[in-house]
């Protein structure tokens, strides 16, 4: 249960700077009287600004602070719910708005918007619209029930009955199956996505694979000519190197240049000495004296020295013959050495030039081989591909399991928003009170001498019978039947309130309910009513007619204006 105790303000309208107090709860029944312009509903003002922040009689909320102060405008109210003692301060110049509970300020970090909705989902439990219908009854700028759209009058009733908590849950539902269905879209075309690149690396795996075989097959390949023609030029230096033996096997053993050489220096000796004697048997021949010691040479030393030297010429002569063909001997021997020098010396060429392309051969084959190795060993382009392959693999795996949960919980979430939309639990809960709702509203209505059916159906559109008449409307009705169709409607979801425990609460504001068009009948039948509603209610009625209610009430709060400032009084009736 709502339970209002204290309601204050100062700076307030037409309040100065002293706050006026009404304790909400201390009377069964007030009566607010002053003349116009007094401050006497300036107490309606004061209660929706502080729990709602606006004005009960649609006065500019910037207007709502004294102008001739003009500043520390100050609104508080306490009140009781659910074991919880909460106090509400909400101020203007400076800009004030706090909440109170148990007696430690609750959390402000919060938008002003945010700390509203606390204020009024999960405090109150009550939104204006609903509190307007149910604690406070005016004629300024109140908008009876009956003339409400059928939209506002569901959303009043809804919280009435304590569903409007379907109703928000509904539209979180439907918050929640939107976004289901765009997380189930999103997911659904990330997993077109992986699929796409899934197959696109499986395929690039496959031409990597293809790739990497058909390379290590090329350098298999040209390994295997490449061993061919190694064995063919190892046959060929093989077969130049026989041959190289071969004509090793011709070169003489014996060293047929030197010997050469040898003999031609031998016979240039001979050969030089041959002239040497033929020069001295000439000079013996044609000299008779020594020219060096000038003596005579006689013929006999002459002849002897003659036949000497001729003897030795012959001698060297034969000498120099055979010497000259042991020379032309050793020249062939040179020349036929010579020719298979050069021979061994074109093969060795051959060698040399097979053995170069020995080496590269056997370097390439190694190189190919080594390539082979790194192609079986060295995959990291594969294997990368392949890492990422099982990323996007174990990916879609994982999106699909989030995908399978989003669509169950998707149709969960339909069959619960099938119970929570209009037709669904919202709807029987409304059909199981409608018959309490009429009763209670007829019953009220008979209380106060208007005898007519009046029933509500399911979107709370009217259907009036009077007796001896049909199919009535609101407005076909006068001024006061009218009234006592509000009174009874205000008294009915109270009493509806109170059975729900859902926005039950203590008070009920009356605003001029008895200045309009009740005759005195209906004046005095409400009044009974209202006795009787204030032994579980404090009832406050604001009124010009003082005069003709006093004594029908235990207290009283009057209004003046005292310069320009109101001024509050407490008048107890007799015997209070």
């Amino acid at each position: 249960m709502l339970y209002f105790k204290v309601l204050r303000w100062k700076n307030f309208l037409s309040t100065g700077n002293s706050f006026n107090e009404i304790y909400l709860d201390k009377y069964e029944n007030t009566l607010v009287s002053g003349e116009n312009g007094a401050g006497k509903s300036t107490m309606l003002d004061a209660l929706t600004f502080v729990l709602y922040g606006k004005s009960f009689r649609g006065i500019n909320v910037g207007s709502l602070v004294n102008s001739v102060n003009n500043k520390d405008s100050i609104v508080e109210i306490e009140f009781r719910v659910n074991n919880h003692d909460y106090k509400v301060v909400r101020g203007q110049k400076p800009k004030k708005f706090e909440i109170w509970k148990d007696g430690e300020m609750m959390n402000q970090d919060a938008k002003v918007k945010d700390y509203q909705e606390v204020l009024e989902d999960q405090i109150l439990r009550m939104g204006y619209k609903s509190f307007c219908q149910v604690v406070i009854l005016g004629s300024s700028n109140y908008v009876p029930f009956m003339r409400l759209p059928a939209k506002d009058r569901k959303v009043i009733v809804e919280n009435l009955l304590d569903i409007n908590v379907f109703s928000d849950m509904n539209h979180i539902i439907k918050a929640r199956l939107s976004d289901s269905k765009d997380k189930i879209t999103i997911l659904s075309s990330k997993i077109e996505n992986l699929m796409i690149k899934i197959e696109g690396h499986e395929n690039l795996i496959k031409r990597l694979t293809k790739k990497s075989e058909e390379s290590r097959d090329k350098y298999q390949n040209d390994i295997d000519s490449t061993h061919k023609l190694l064995k063919s030029t190892e046959a060929e230096m093989d077969r130049l190197n026989e041959s190289i033996e071969k004509h090793l096997e011709q070169v003489p053993k014996h060293e047929p240049v030197h010997k050469l050489q040898k003999a031609q220096e031998v016979y240039n000796t001979i050969k030089s000495k041959v002239k040497a004697l033929v020069a001295d048997a000439q000079f013996y021949e044609n000299n008779s004296h020594c020219p060096t010691c000038k003596q005579d040479i006689t013929e006999d030393h002459k002849t002897k020295q003659v036949e000497e030297k001729n003897q030795k010429i012959e001698k060297l002569e034969e000498g120099k013959d055979q010497l000259l063909e042991t020379i032309e001997s050793l020249r062939e021997d040179v020349q036929t050495a010579n020719e298979h020098l050069r021979a061994i010396n074109l093969l060795r060429k051959d060698v040399s030039t097979n053995s170069a392309i020995v080496q590269a051969q056997s370097e390439y084959i190694r190189r190919a081989e080594k390539r082979i190795s790194e192609i079986d060993n060295d995959n990291s382009e594969l294997d990368t591909e392949k890492e990422a392959l099982q990323g996007f693999i174990e990916d879609w795996k994982e999106s699909e399991k989030k995908r399978i949960s989003l669509t169950a919980d998707r149709e969960d979430l339909d069959t619960v928003y099938g119970l929570l939309k209009e037709g669904g639990i919202r709807s029987k809960i409304i059909k199981y009170y409608l018959p309490i709702m009429n009763k209670l509203i007829n019953q009220y209505l008979t209380s106060m001498d208007f005898f007519c059916q009046f029933t509500l159906d399911e979107n709370f559109s009217e259907t009036i019978k009077s007796r001896y008449r049909d199919d009535f409307t609101y407005f076909n009705f006068s001024e006061g039947e009218r009234l006592r169709i509000d009174l009874s409607l205000l008294l009915a979801w109270r009493e509806i309130a109170r059975m729900k425990n859902s926005v039950n609460c203590n008070l009920l504001i009356l605003d001029e309910v008895f200045d309009s068009s009740l005759d005195s009948v209906g004046t005095e039948e409400f009044l009974r009513i209202l006795e009787d509603l204030g032994k579980r209610a404090n009832v406050f009625v604001i009124t010009h007619k003082a005069d003709q209610l006093m004594d029908k009430f235990q207290n009283n709060i009057h209004f003046t204006k005292k310069g320009n400032f109101s001024d509050m009084e407490f008048r107890l009736h007799a015997g209070n």
